[in-house]
């Protein structure tokens, strides 16, 4: 089980070593998109007129000023957003561990969907929740071993509230479930009286522009949605939504509030601004762009190093930041990884994405940020490192024989 209490920024750290590396591991964005230019004067102009106020304490509510920012987004993925039900965050992170404390009980259970943001099941951890893997098929969420999971759950004495989703561009296999399984897993949480939080800092990241229909668009009474502007927008601002289902405002906003007290108006202030001059169309499809071509430089120098014979299977995602690679004999992918670390080249193994190990075989690549100059290179590396046999297997292998 995984029981690193680091902080979820800080793991792939545990990869990296010298000056020479090639990082494949974090998921950052690629703020060379951003018109700094821009954003400067108007935090300048923000702080000149108004500094009184975007430096001070503010009301614990997402500003008027950003609200239709906040409805442009999740209206492009046919969701909603009434001002009234809109809890300021400072990411997703904060809205993880929120929904965790006003949700849930020390002791409950919570469905996860699996590989898992390792954030999200370190804040469920802290709140004294107990995560538990959601059955999949080839579909994504099993609604039908959902029904009988929960069942066998309850009749244990468990305590089954809510079931927490990635749905879309999925950290970290890159995955989107389809609409109508979407339909059909919230048809059983409505059966089994499960709330489903939907957490979807990717969705606007389609290479081609495609979006998918919010979870919180066919049910929003049954979803507790989380919305953050680090991936549209940039992570420094620490800035994000909770759009809860009317009936849980008040319970989620109240601590929201005890978490952070108040919003940054800074934060708000730089983001209505922003959206008032430019709208986010122009910027999404730049980080679009961006990341369309690094995934591609990445998936093409995947085949043309490892080929279709080899060990190592993966998928070309359609949007988001993370290309998962999987050992198709479950090998555990740890040793691959310190592998790829000696030879200059950090990724991330699927045993920190796991609940009870279910996924150590796998590795996380992120495109987003890598240098497109550094991607086929580090391909490179790791695939070196991919086609040989790490001691710590070697030693597996020798001890099973």
């Amino acid at each position: 089980m995984w029981t690193d209490t680091r902080p979820p920024a800080e793991m792939p750290k545990l990869f990296e070593r010298g000056a020479d590396v090639i990082s494949l591991a974090g998921g950052l964005p690629d703020l060379d998109v951003l018109p700094l230019a821009e954003i400067s004067a108007q935090l300048a102009r923000l702080v000149r007129l108004g500094g009184k106020l975007a430096l001070q304490y503010t009301t614990p509510h997402v500003a008027k000023a950003l609200v239709p920012a906040v409805a442009d987004l999740m209206a492009r993925e046919d969701g909603r957003a009434d001002a009234e039900n809109l809890i300021p965050t400072s990411g997703s992170q904060m809205g993880l561990t929120a929904v965790a404390l006003a949700l849930g009980a020390p002791g409950d259970t919570i469905l996860v969907q699996t590989p898992a943001y390792p954030g999200a099941t370190a804040a469920f951890r802290t709140a004294g929740l107990r995560p538990h893997a959601a059955a999949e098929d080839a579909d994504g969420i099993d609604p039908q071993r959902l029904r009988r999971d929960v069942a066998e759950l309850r009749a244990a004495g468990h305590t089954v509230r809510l079931l927490y989703t990635n749905p879309t561009f999925q950290n970290p296999t890159g995955a989107t479930l389809a609409v109508p399984r979407r339909a059909e897993v919230l048809a059983a949480c409505r059966e089994l009286d499960l709330l489903l939080v939907e957490d979807n800092p990717y969705g606007l990241l389609g290479f081609d522009g495609t979006t998918t229909a919010l979870f919180q668009s066919l049910d929003p009474q049954r979803v507790v949605y989380l919305g953050t502007f680090s991936k549209i927008f940039a992570p420094g601002l620490r800035s994000g939504w909770i759009a809860a289902p009317e009936h849980l405002r008040h319970d989620l906003a109240r601590v929201a509030e005890i978490i952070s007290l108040s919003p940054s108006a800074l934060a708000q202030g730089a983001l209505a601004a922003y959206y008032s001059r430019s709208g986010w169309s122009d910027l999404i499809d730049r980080y679009r762009d961006s990341y369309r071509e690094r995934c591609a430089l990445m998936a093409d120098a995947l085949d043309a190093e490892l080929g279709t014979d080899s060990p190592w299977h993966w998928q070309r995602p359609a949007g988001g930041f993370y290309l998962w690679l999987r050992h198709r004999d479950r090998a555990d992918a740890g040793p691959y990884a310190r592998a790829a670390a000696d030879r200059g080249v950090s990724v991330v193994p699927g045993g920190h994405f796991s609940i009870d190990g279910e996924h150590a075989d796998g590795l996380r690549l992120c495109f987003s940020n890598v240098p497109r100059k550094k991607i086929a290179e580090g391909i490179g590396r790791l695939a070196a490192a991919l086609t040989e046999t790490p001691a710590a297997a070697r030693e597996l292998a020798e001890v099973a024989g």
